[in-house]
């Protein structure tokens, strides 16, 4: 009795992993790359890149800019989105806040972000320059999402801003 209960938790546990994991509350999908068009005078063009390493629970994270969804990345992924210029704080999230970027008014600019998550990197968000994204690009998959700016119910620019004050 006792080993038939622990084969059932463990079948109950197996089952929640893998349906926990496999989510897809965005409709993420690897989708083809093209060349987005440059930014407007008044925008900014994002680009961010994830580490290709499998970290824990981290196995996709959402890219959330203030406090709208902009996309999701798994390990070794990238994507691009373009926003108004101004403050954006780009963060990638899982259960809670893990990393954050500040953008601060670059308009007409293009900004190359990446996200380091491993055990011996750390877990933090650069700024990186065009070449190294451009080979990046070659070897990283583009993903992208169906349902684009759902909103958070935190703005990220605002909790930082308080947050360090």
């Amino acid at each position: 009795m006792k080993t038939h209960k622990t084969m059932l938790l463990l079948v109950m546990v197996a089952a929640i992993m893998i349906c926990g994991c496999s989510a897809n509350t965005y409709h993420a999908k690897i989708v083809p790359y093209f060349t987005p068009e440059p930014p407007a005078a008044d925008e900014t063009s994002i680009f961010i890149f994830r580490e290709n390493s499998a970290m824990g629970s981290a196995r996709k994270f959402a890219i959330i800019d203030n406090d709208m969804v902009m996309d999701v990345l798994n390990p070794g992924k990238f994507s691009h989105f373009t926003v108004k210029s101004g403050e954006h704080e780009i963060v990638a999230y899982v259960a809670g806040p893990l990393m954050h970027y500040r953008v601060v008014n670059r308009p007409g600019e293009t900004v190359y972000l990446y996200c380091k998550m491993g055990y011996t990197t750390g877990m933090f968000i650069e700024e990186i320059d065009r070449g190294t994204a451009e080979e990046m690009m070659g070897r990283f998959e583009y993903m992208d999402i169906e349902v684009v700016g759902k909103k958070t119910k935190i703005n990220y620019k605002d909790f930082y801003d308080n947050l360090y004050k």
